[in-house]
């Protein structure tokens, strides 16, 4: 009996190895169509992947060719070798093969989407043909890779720019960015600005920079949807009149970092823009001037506002720290400390403003002792998430009760935890609505495009609706 059981056990095995020509053993696949939502021209895709099950008692043995040929877009990986034919692959009884699919489109330089349709044909030994659909829509781009801008530059809206190894703007030139731009960065691929940036959109024609990544990381979650998928925006000591008007950042290690250039001339405007999820601070600001209206700064992974000494003026603005990948720091930090130095703070005003998070104090102030009791800070007409209500710098302003139903998250409509993109569009039993004060003729529209009314506007960057 003991030299029986091994004998068996051999035999199950070599059993299972046995290959079929049987016209009704055929494959089963885990999807029937493999689709690519959109990729990048000229530049191969992620891969995409399938399983093949041999749910027969007996083994199969196949070839698997693009249905085009050579010419195909698209090429496979199975068993560890790639190509548009693949021969001589088997599969035995009741086990299973990954394919891989990706996915590189011609460019054609035309703006328009295209697509690319294909199937990998499964030749059985039997004869018998499977198939299983490719799908994939391209997207054409300029490609720029080390691009230093070295005279004034307009970049248009014909296609998207695809940026390799970062963008450079030199010392004395501009580079305007026209409504509708669309930037997408490559991984750790920056805008850094030594002169200077306009980036002028439109409420209908929004300028974008964004990570490169346009497949899915999960099923449900792309990659656009996480931070860190790119740098940021670096504006140098010497860059001033830089504009960002509406524009949408977001996914990347950090928003704007506005190096110190002394705080006489205007650096940096924010207007009627978006920065949102980014690994480290939305806007970091060190001695300069800075102001940001209309504007919604959300879900950095360190600070959403972190101002350094200088001059900063916010207006009718959404500061809200609900990062879906870490707790963060507080939603505002000013400090007049940079390493062992002293940034003298000239002006930090916030009026109209949301100012809200996890924390119990969302708005934070580390100043020298020798200023602190006079430091030219203010709040005014806005919704703040504090624990000490007492500051005699806060004028006209709500604070939130972490008691209460409505705090925190719980300000705005989708909660802004049901999706990695949060919309902070205003709920309708927020404390906010109702509490800015005249300078709503100053902005009479909100961040979507809707008229705020001339007295009782809503703080934060969004009317209710």
């Amino acid at each position: 009996m003991n030299l029986l059981l091994p004998m068996l056990a051999v035999w199950s095995c070599t059993d299972d190895w046995k290959f079929s020509a049987d016209k009704d053993y055929v494959l089963e696949f885990s999807a029937d169509t493999v689709c690519f939502d959109t990729v990048f021209a000229g530049v191969a895709s992620a891969s995409a992947q399938f399983m093949i099950y041999n749910q027969n008692d007996m083994g199969i043995r196949f070839d698997a060719l693009m249905g085009a040929g050579t010419s195909s877009p698209f090429r496979m990986n199975l068993d560890g070798e790639g190509g548009a034919v693949i021969t001589g692959l088997e599969i035995p009884a009741h086990d299973s093969l990954f394919c891989f699919v990706s996915v590189n489109m011609e460019q054609t330089g035309q703006p328009d989407i295209m697509q690319a349709l294909d199937s990998i044909r499964f030749v059985l030994e039997s004869g018998a043909v499977q198939n299983v659909h490719l799908k994939a829509y391209g997207m054409n781009a300029v490609r720029l890779r080390g691009k230093r801008i070295e005279a004034d530059t307009l970049l248009d809206s014909a296609l998207p720019y695809l940026i390799f190894d970062s963008l450079y703007v030199a010392e004395g030139a501009t580079l305007t960015l026209a409504p509708g731009t669309r930037l997408y960065f490559h991984k750790d691929a920056v805008l850094d600005v030594a002169g200077r940036l306009v980036a002028k959109g439109t409420v209908d024609s929004v300028i974008m920079m964004r990570g490169d990544r346009l497949d899915y990381m999960l099923q449900d979650l792309k990659y656009d949807d996480l931070a860190g998928q790119w740098g940021g925006i670096r504006l140098r000591g010497g860059s001033y009149g830089n504009r960002l008007e509406w524009c949408d950042i977001h996914g990347g290690q950090w928003g704007v970092i506005a190096d110190s250039a002394g705080s006489d001339l205007l650096k940096l405007s924010v207007i009627s823009s978006i920065i949102h999820n980014v690994d480290g601070n939305g806007i970091q600001a060190t001695d300069c001037r800075i102001e940001v209206a209309n504007s919604q700064i959300t879900n950095a992974g360190v600070t959403c506002v972190d101002i350094t000494g200088g001059w900063s003026r916010f207006t009718f603005c959404t500061i809200a720290g609900f990062s879906m990948w870490s707790i963060g720091a507080q939603a505002v930090l000013i400090t007049d400390r940079s390493g062992d130095g002293y940034v003298p703070l000239r002006e930090a005003s916030f009026s109209n403003c949301i100012i809200t998070g996890r924390h119990e104090q969302e708005f934070v102030t580390l100043l020298a002792d020798s200023v602190r009791d006079k430091a030219p800070y203010s709040i005014s007409h806005s919704l703040l998430m504090v624990r000490d209500t007492t500051d005699t710098r806060y004028t006209g302003v709500v604070f939130e009760d972490r008691e209460g139903d409505i705090f925190g998250p719980y300000n705005f409509r989708d909660r802004t935890m049901h999706g990695y993109r949060s919309v902070f569009a205003l709920d309708s039993l927020s404390p906010a609505r109702g509490i800015a004060d005249h300078l709503g003729a100053d902005w009479p529209v909100d961040l979507a495009g809707v008229p705020r009314p001339a007295t009782g506007a809503d703080a934060g960057c969004f009317q209710y609706q």
